[in-house]
């Protein structure tokens, strides 16, 4: 047999950008049953296996020449009832995988909207990529970020907004800076045990809810997303993506005080130039 002979064909050759919606995982059986899962294997294990069924039921001929794939598991998306919508609370959490261009914030918002079939959203929190060092995240850095998400209160495309981990020295500096103060600021509880005096003292004298969280910052590894694609297509087909933003959302009725629904959103891309 000839080396040539034994190349596997790619399945996803043009493919530079991918968008994938799970649909409303509550009703995932296999998942519940993962009590103690971790949202990084929550998140894998959801939108591989959403790429998987888009990519098993997608001709390959037709695969070979598409440029951007869209994967929505149907089966499993629900949009909220308009009749229902005043008993729902729709809440939005926006991994940004890497410190890219504010206006992705907007592209991952609006694509829940649409999604969802909402014209707002209660409450969209904002989490950062992992820096090496905790001092280099400056308020600088985040001022872009929440000029965007300001932009969407201006709108009415969101109603309030939070941040992720922020300690009482940022917190404080945001909350003076920004025009839409931060309603909430979710706090990880596996970095510090109990939470800091001075942080709940501010928050508590500027009406910001603290909120726990076991969310790793790095929430879609680079590794694990390339992984996620090879396995369902070919490992040269896995080459070169990056995650750029991972949404989650939740909807709860209010006055039962349970979730409804839960998803994830997440959009993926590689420079296929490069591999050329």
């Amino acid at each position: 047999m000839t080396e040539e002979s034994t190349v596997v064909p790619l399945v996803i050759p043009k493919v530079g950008s991918v968008v994938v919606h799970t649909g409303n995982i509550v009703h995932w059986n296999r998942l519940k049953r993962k009590a103690n899962e971790t949202p990084t294997t929550e998140i894998t294990e959801s939108v591989g296996s959403t790429f998987r069924s888009i990519i098993d039921a997608t001709d390959k001929n037709q695969l070979q020449y598409q440029t951007e794939l869209t994967c929505n598991n149907d089966k499993f998306i629900e949009t909220l009832p308009e009749e229902e919508r005043g008993d729902l609370k729709l809440t939005v959490k926006i991994f940004l995988c890497s410190l890219l261009p504010a206006e992705l914030l907007k592209e991952a918002t609006n694509k829940a909207l649409k999604e969802l079939n909402v014209s707002f959203i209660e409450t969209v929190l904002l989490a950062l990529p992992e820096f090496e060092d905790e001092d280099d995240l400056t308020l600088d850095i985040i001022k872009p970020y929440w000029t965007c998400l300001e932009e969407l209160v201006d709108s009415e495309a969101v109603l309030s907004l939070g941040i992720a981990d922020l300690n009482k020295t940022l917190l404080e500096q945001l909350y003076n800076w920004a025009r839409v103060k931060p309603h909430i600021n979710q706090v990880n509880l596996e970095s510090c045990c109990v939470m800091p005096k001075d942080l709940v003292e501010y928050a508590k004298d500027n009406d910001i809810q603290l909120l726990t969280h076991n969310d790793p910052r790095d929430i879609l590894p680079t590794k694990s997303f390339q992984e996620l694609i090879s396995t369902n297509t070919t490992e040269k087909d896995g080459e070169g993506w990056e995650p750029l933003w991972v949404l989650r959302y939740s909807v709860l009725v209010k006055c039962r005080g349970i979730i409804k629904t839960k998803g994830y959103i997440m959009k993926g891309y590689r420079d296929t130039k490069k591999r050329k």
